[in-house]
């Protein structure tokens, strides 16, 4: 048993570790009782700690209550995987990253959606973010990660948070979900259309003032956990204030709409004062010209500036997304601004799970004026199904970010939302998304706290998750499933979340308003990710017809590599077999593995069929054409038993970066035409 002895005040933040180092207490029935000191020290970093033992007395001494918070978790980690105290010597943590964040596009309501709302996913989600319960039990999984920031995304905020003076009737009572489908653009115009006014349902009665005191619990709560929360738009977007009498429209020069922005700032700020900062986008409904930046400086940038006036000392942050705009027109527009400034960057485009080492952010960072701090806006638009576990990639991927420079980070998707998960066919029980994935949020939260966890305390957390003694083979099997999309995406790339998924091997034509499927045609032309590391296949064949060297490791390096992940996944689960039944959740998780494992099946043979293929059309021999087509005929094959086991554990769904309804199943025949397609000339 642990005794405390507390030097300090116990905030709600320090009783929450508390009482889950307590929840390890059982671990060390038997052992001699231990003190536990507690105490602030002014030398140890802001959200670090000191752990130090001497005889029965355990000491951690925190740089502020987040770093209490912090180290009271990991001894509790400690003592869950040791089952002991022992082992415990003097350790000095400071977080690698000061802010590690999660992106949540957050669906308020039909009427006020946020960018990914034109989906399955956040309709169902709609009435979960009136839950409190749903609030509780994600800040406390974002608190024992250690994430310290969320950031919530939306189109148009105010009608569902803040009652306007000047512009009252905007406020919405009640919350309100669509029953008709969705038709949505790429820029998120659209979302809500005129004819759903006569198919709204009611999911919650709730008034505006009963939705005030509702968000300031949950910011209360979040303090509570030592995370700050922020809001972030998209501009510009008037949702919710359609049926209001003020002449308010999504015209960025209509005086009226200026101003409507302007007040919904400073009352957004007021009526929330631990609201920790606004994230604003010069996008994606604006003009697109030289009245963009300016507009959202009259606005919001004004609306903080008087709000800051009159609370002098408020800390908050205002931070301004690198997106449809200038460096320099962001800068002329909020120079000399009195709280700090920032600018967020999109770090891997909208696939953080591709190269480790991205390339984008190369120019920026030579623009940009040394004293300007940057957010990365790291984009998982990869991953909506299965579940992902690879602390080595994670490792590297942070490592390679300009710590020095950044202010933090945000993780999350654009495509999906992650509330509560409706799309697995296994669990009725609709788990929050990082439950379902908590390997995935665990490795990136504790990782971007402490860079320096090695393979070992992974391995212990999954023996300890899944109550298995199969903790090695399962951390390498799960790293191997892993590997296999960042792989694909290396070779095969697209910026953007509509234009490659590659869970569903499809993509979006806005020229032709059509949900595709990747073809081999697709496949051939494809360009790999920049930055000169990987050969796409036409630059690849192209170099060994003219005996040129190979610039980045060649397509068919990397199918073999893509195949050998899939091949080991496939074995270790062949050898996990036994653990399968016996653990309903480890049963979903292998079971998504062996989903990843044929997809990296498929994938291996289809970049090698575009090699034989490009290779035939730059060379005229008939062989080449052939051998694509047989290819193509083997991967169809794993295609079918792909979607075969992705049709037995998740439901299709309508996803808004598609503008469609994705069914894996539904590509089967395109895969069989595929093979007809290699042989057209």
């Amino acid at each position: 048993m642990i005794q405390e002895k507390s030097k300090i005040k116990l905030t709600e933040a320090i009783k929450f570790a508390l009482e889950e180092l307590h929840k390890s207490d059982g671990c060390l029935k038997g052992k001699p009782a231990a003190i536990l000191e507690l105490e602030m020290d002014k030398t140890v970093a802001s959200q670090g700690y000191r752990l130090n033992r001497t005889d029965n007395v355990i000491t951690i001494s925190g740089g502020d209550e987040a770093g209490v918070m912090y180290g009271i978790l990991d001894l509790a980690k400690h003592i869950s995987h040791e089952k002991s105290t022992e082992g415990i010597t003097l350790t000095e943590v400071t977080p690698y990253l000061k802010n590690r964040g999660i992106k949540f596009n957050i669906p308020l309501d039909a009427r006020t959606p946020s960018y990914s709302d034109a989906a399955d996913s956040a309709s169902y989600n709609i009435k979960d973010m009136w839950d409190f319960s749903f609030w509780t039990e994600f800040l406390d999984r974002m608190a024992l990660n250690k994430y310290n920031v969320l950031s919530l995304w939306t189109l148009s905020p105010f009608p569902s948070l803040v009652r306007i003076p000047e512009y009252p009737l905007t406020a919405l009572e009640d919350v309100k979900r669509a029953a008709r489908p969705f038709k949505a653009s790429l820029s998120g115009w659209g979302i809500y259309a005129e004819d759903f006014e006569k198919s709204l349902v009611t999911v919650k009665r709730i008034t505006m003032d009963e939705k005030i005191s509702y968000w300031q619990s949950v910011m209360e709560y979040a303090k509570n956990r030592c995370i700050k929360i922020y809001i972030f738009t998209w501009n510009l977007f008037t949702y919710g204030t359609e049926k209001s009498p003020y002449g308010i429209t999504s015209e960025q020069d209509n005086p009226v709409t200026k101003d409507y922005v302007y007040c919904g700032t400073k009352a957004l700020l007021k009526t929330y004062p631990l609201l920790a900062g606004i994230g604003v986008t010069a996008g994606e409904h604006m003009f697109g010209d030289d009245t963009d930046v300016p507009f959202l400086a009259e606005t919001y940038g004004r609306g903080v500036k008087d709000v800051l006036e009159e609370q002098k000392g408020r800390e908050f942050c205002f931070i301004h997304r690198m997106q449809m705009t200038r460096y320099d027109s962001i800068m002329s527009e909020f120079e000399d601004f009195p709280c700090p400034f920032e600018i967020s960057f999109k770090y891997s485009q909208a696939h953080m799970y591709s190269n480790a080492k991205p390339v984008f952010i190369r120019d920026f960072l030579l623009e940009k004026k040394p004293e300007i701090k940057i957010w990365l806006t790291v984009r998982n638009d990869d991953f909506y199904m299965y579940r992902w576990g690879n602390p080595d990639f994670a490792r590297e991927y942070l490592s390679q970010m300009p710590v020095d420079t950044m202010t933090g980070y945000y993780m999350g998707a654009d495509g999906f939302t992650w509330g509560r998960d409706y799309m697995d066919k296994r669990d009725l029980s609709h788990p929050l998304f990082v439950d379902k994935m908590w390997y995935m949020y665990f490795i990136w939260g504790q990782l971007s706290y402490n860079i320096n966890l090695q393979e070992a305390f992974f391995k212990d957390e999954l023996k300890l998750h899944f109550k298995s003694d199969e903790d090695n083979l399962l951390f390498e099997t799960w790293k191997h499933a892993s590997d296999i999309i960042p792989e694909v995406n290396c070779t095969h790339w697209h910026d953007f979340d509509f234009q490659w998924y590659p869970e569903g091997c499809c993509m979006y034509e806005p020229e032709t308003d059509k949900l595709v499927f990747a073809d081999i045609n697709e496949f051939v032309s494809c360009i790999s990710v920049p930055g000169g590391e990987y050969a796409s296949v036409s630059d690849y064949c192209r170099a060994a017809i003219n005996n040129e060297s190979i610039v980045g490791i060649d397509p068919l390096s990397m199918a073999d590599s893509i195949w050998n992940h899939a091949d080991k996944t496939m074995k270790g689960l062949k050898k996990l077999e036994k653990s399968r039944g016996a653990n309903r959740e480890l049963k979903f998780t292998l079971d998504d593995m062996e989903a990843l494992s044929y997809l990296g099946f498929y994938y291996s043979l289809k970049i090698k069929a575009a090699v034989s293929l490009c290779m035939y059309r730059l060379t005229g021999q008939k062989t080449l054409q052939e051998e694509a087509s047989s290819i193509l005929s083997a991967a169809s094959e794993y295609w079918k038993k792909y979607s075969a086991k992705s049709g037995e554990m998740y439901v299709p769904q309508v996803l808004t970066r598609l503008c469609g309804y994705v069914d894996v199943q539904r590509f089967d025949i395109q895969t069989e035409l595929d093979v007809l397609l290699a042989l057209e000339d």
